[in-house]
């Protein structure tokens, strides 16, 4: 694409001439000949320090915010905010149709995964061609493939679009986290329905306090076009507030709250599957499953709301359902020998911890003992590493401390913070978190152990190393090692 074109309807200063550009591109390990380098700050490093060594690899033109060198190798556009502009380039090279893709926005504290892979499910269940995209990856023809990001950035976002558009997809059911909503990686999304789960302690290294993170969240809704829905959690503390907020319809979802316009009735909650009934427009239905817990049933509703937007029939809806098995590395659940069971779950914030505890509790119908294994990530939020103990402990016969992707942080410093919030001994350390899993699941019969804060994770990330990991992995050794 001409380059004059590329940077049409925005703002900046510099001359843009008719040069083709081949590839766009912030990263500048991956300038190619023909790139477009967009430089801006970082977390850890910043893009304008690396503009010449753009231009060495065969960057022809650079975009900056002012704080670029002077050359006339190449010509440099300067915009007020990089990252901003960013997301519409993005947009006009990729040449993104969202009269073809119809975007489905999922964000909140808890829930997104699992409510992003539940609609996936359906419409693909019911013909309609979709491709989820988020924590676990986006859909290829061949399978899941990751991003390393629950949303990426903004090249990156519509360059999946594009693939996934030029493979037959029509729907794209898709994760959007805080993060992205304030460093401008979804501006130009066109979301034709936004579902919001929850929202709760997490993130405030990020965006000081709960306010901010709130901020962030409505920017989704705020954003929708009149023509858009939007699909609120009833039963959040927010909820109202959004809906003040936004300029597109709106419905609703609760658990025996019947001023939503979808609620469930009555609920059974078992350690294998869950039985409900809820009421849409005055009609009674039930629907079974085998994903467990309250906070599932949260997920299913916004699920079911957002396919019956689309126009899916609700039974055919219903029937989707009770063929999902479940999302992996969410509550996942194994049966282990001595009558033990072990669940795996990414939880990694107080408010996740308190979901899975609560519903622990509920169908943990046999009063088996509860091991927690947990630990906290490096360089990220220090005040949630107490409260997540706290509440560990009020649940857990004993809870083993681990590591948790420390990256550069001193690892003991992060263990002292979690044990601060232990107000008796039910704890110990076991800082290597394999070691930590194996000692758990040899303990003796009737024991419901906990492996919570990586889900599917493949990797302990220390000083900067991925080291191979899996704690679903390591269940499964265990269980192939102590079967027949």
């Amino acid at each position: 694409m001409k380059f004059s074109d590329l940077v049409k309807n925005i703002n900046f200063t510099g001359e843009a001439d008719d040069r083709e550009i081949s590839y766009i591109t912030h990263d500048s390990r991956k300038v190619k000949q023909g790139t477009l380098f967009i430089a801006f700050k970082g977390i850890n490093s910043d893009g304008h320090d690396f503009i010449f060594s753009a231009i060495e690899k065969g960057a022809i033109a650079i975009i900056a915010n002012g704080r670029a060198p002077s050359t006339n190798k190449v010509p440099i556009l300067q915009v007020e905010n990089p990252r901003k502009i960013m997301s519409k380039i993005a947009t006009n090279f990729f040449k993104t149709d969202f009269n073809h893709l119809k975007m489905i926005g999922i964000t909140g504290t808890n829930g997104k995964t699992t409510t992003t892979q539940i609609i996936n499910h359906i419409l693909k269940y019911n013909q309609y061609s979709s491709g989820s995209l988020g924590t676990l990856g986006f859909d290829t023809p061949t399978g899941i493939q990751s991003t390393n990001f629950t949303t990426p950035e903004s090249i990156d976002l519509h360059h999946i679009l594009d693939i996934m558009k030029k493979g037959g997809v029509e729907y794209v059911p898709m994760e959007v986290s805080s993060h992205a909503i304030e460093m401008n990686r979804v501006d130009n999304i066109d979301f034709k329905i936004g579902i919001y789960t929850n929202l709760g302690f997490d993130h405030l290294d990020f965006h000081g306090n709960e306010e901010n993170y709130f901020q962030s969240k409505l920017k989704l809704f705020t954003n929708l076009s009149s023509k858009s829905i939007a699909i609120i959690n009833a039963d959040d503390k927010y909820a109202n507030r959004i809906i003040e907020n936004i300029k597109c319809n709106f419905i609703t979802y609760g658990i025996d709250n019947k001023k939503a316009d979808l609620y469930i009735a009555k609920y059974q909650l078992g350690l294998s599957s869950t039985k409900a009934q809820f009421f849409y427009k005055n009609k009674k239905y039930n629907l079974e499953t085998s994903l467990v817990g309250k906070f599932n049933l949260h997920n299913i509703s916004a699920s079911v709301l957002c396919c019956i937007s689309l126009g899916l029939n609700i039974k055919d809806i219903i029937k989707a359902i009770k063929e999902f098995s479940n999302v992996p590395g969410r509550f996942e659940k194994f049966k282990l020998p001595k009558n033990n069971f072990a669940i795996i779950d990414y939880a990694h914030s107080p408010d996740a911890f308190e979901n899975v505890f609560k519903n622990i509790a509920i169908i943990n119908k046999e009063n088996k003992k509860i091991i927690t294994i947990f630990g906290c990530g490096g360089e990220r939020d220090k005040y949630k590493r107490p409260k997540m103990a706290k509440i560990a402990e009020e649940f857990s016969e004993i809870t083993i401390i681990t590591n948790d992707n420390p990256r550069n942080e001193n690892e003991n410093l992060i263990i002292n913070d979690i044990v601060s919030g232990f107000s008796k001994n039910k704890y110990k350390i076991i800082k290597d978190r394999k070691e930590a899993i194996n000692s758990a699941l040899q303990l003796a019969q009737n024991n419901l152990i906990l492996i919570l804060g990586k889900g599917i994770e493949e990797y302990q990330n220390i000083r900067g190393d991925k080291i191979p990991h899996s704690d679903i992995k390591i269940v499964k050794e265990y269980i192939n090692a102590n079967t027949n």
